[in-house]
C-alpha cells in the first residue's frame, strides 16, 4: 500500500461530496461532521446550489471553515445563512421537501433498514440507545445515505434487531407497500472501507467502490452478511491535491478530520 498523506475520515468526505449534486436539499444529524465536511466541499466544488440543514442546531447552509464535530454545536448557527426552529424541522419531514438525508444506525442491515433503539432482547437488550430519534422520519425524505464511523459485523447485521428507521425493509417492493411512493430508500452507504449502493431488483446492498487500503475480501470479512459485488467495482483514486488542499484550508482548518487513523 502507498504512503498514505490523507486519513479515511477525509476519503469519506471526499467520496461523499463526490456524490453530491447541484440543487439538492438535504438534512444532516447531530453526530455528522463528516457527511457535513463533504456537503460544504461539494458547495465549493461542483454543487454551488446544493443547500444542506444541521438538523441539531437548526443551521441552514453554515459556511464552515473550522468543522464542529456534532451538527447541534451552536458554532454552526455563527456562519450559517438561516436558522430553521424544530417546528420547521419537522413540517419540512412530514411534507416531504427534504430531497436527502445522511443517517447512521448501531445496527445496519443488508437492505439498509437502521436501528438505534437497542441490541438483543427487547425486554432485556445487551445494548440500549437513544431510539428512533430522526430516523422514524425516512419516509419523508425523497431518499437518505447511511455512513458510518465503523466497518464491522456488528453494525452490519443480516437483520437489524430494531427497525428504528426503514431503509428497503425486506428487499424488492417491500418498500413502495408502505411508504410513499415519492420517498425512496437508501442511496448509498459509506464506510471507511468502502461505498455501497442497493442493487436494483433484490435492493440489497452492493459494493461499488473500494477505498485504497481495502479491498473486496477485506470488506467480506467485515460484513455480517453476504455482500453482492458489483461487476464494475472501482478502486476509489487517492484525493487529488486541489481537492484536499480545499477541504484542508476553507472546511477543516482545525483538522478534525485529521485526527482520524490514516488508515483503518
Amino acid at each position: 500500500m502507498p504512503e498514505a498523506t490523507y486519513t479515511w475520515a477525509e476519503m469519506m468526505a471526499i467520496s461523499i461530496s463526490h456524490e453530491m449534486a447541484d440543487g439538492a436539499f438535504g438534512s444532516v444529524g447531530a453526530a455528522s461532521h463528516i457527511p457535513a465536511a463533504g456537503l460544504r466541499l461539494a458547495q465549493l466544488t461542483h454543487a454551488p446550489n446544493l443547500s444542506f440543514f444541521c438538523g441539531g442546531s437548526g443551521a441552514m447552509n453554515p459556511k464552515i471553515q473550522r468543522l464542529t464535530e456534532s451538527s447541534a454545536d451552536y458554532r454552526n448557527l455563527v456562519t450559517s445563512e438561516y436558522h430553521f426552529s424544530l417546528d420547521d424541522v419537522v413540517d419540512f419531514e412530514t411534507a416531504m421537501r427534504f430531497d436527502f438525508a445522511f443517517l447512521g444506525g448501531m445496527q445496519i442491515d443488508k437492505h439498509g433498514n437502521l436501528n438505534m433503539a437497542m441490541i438483543g432482547d427487547w425486554h432485556k437488550p445487551k445494548v440500549r440507545g437513544p431510539g428512533t430519534i430522526g430516523l422514524i422520519f425516512l419516509g419523508g425524505f425523497r431518499t437518505s445515505y447511511i455512513y458510518t464511523q465503523h466497518h464491522t459485523p456488528k453494525i452490519f447485521v443480516d437483520k437489524v434487531d430494531f427497525v428504528s428507521g426503514g431503509g428497503w425493509l425486506d428487499g424488492g417492493d417491500a418498500r413502495s407497500k408502505v411508504f410513499r411512493p415519492e420517498s425512496d430508500g437508501p442511496r448509498r452507504v459509506f464506510t471507511p472501507l468502502g461505498v455501497f449502493d442497493f442493487e436494483p431488483e433484490s435492493k440489497r446492498m452492493r459494493l461499488i467502490k473500494v477505498h485504497p487500503w481495502s479491498s473486496v475480501e477485506k470488506i467480506q470479512a467485515a460484513t455480517g452478511f453476504e455482500l453482492l459485488v458489483a461487476d464494475d467495482v472501482q478502486t476509489v483514486g487517492a484525493p487529488g491535491d486541489e481537492e484536499l488542499t480545499l477541504l484542508r484550508t476553507q472546511v477543516d482548518r482545525d483538522g478534525v478530520l485529521r485526527r482520524y487513523p490514516a488508515v483503518v
